[in-house]
């Protein structure tokens, strides 16, 4: 996705660890360095979604930015 920027191992792992079970992911923290935006901090959401036909392996992600949410709890 979006020219290898998001080739991201934990995301990946997250992923794969998903499809077989039936086990959401809820509020998982994963901190990466994109290109021209600079480090973000992002909160995941992940379910996996069973579909009739074809292609029936799905997973429903959710991907919120909350670097500026979390930088604004900081003190400098």
């Amino acid at each position: 996705m979006g020219n290898g920027q998001w080739d991201i191992p934990e995301l990946k792992k997250m992923m794969e660890d998903i499809l077989p079970t039936n086990n959401p992911v809820l509020d998982y923290e994963v901190e990466h360095e994109f290109p021209h935006i600079g480090r973000k901090l992002m909160l995941l959401n992940a379910h996996r979604v069973e579909l009739e036909g074809k292609f029936k392996d799905r997973i429903l992600l959710a991907i919120e930015d909350i670097t500026e949410r979390r930088n604004r709890g900081k003190i400098h």
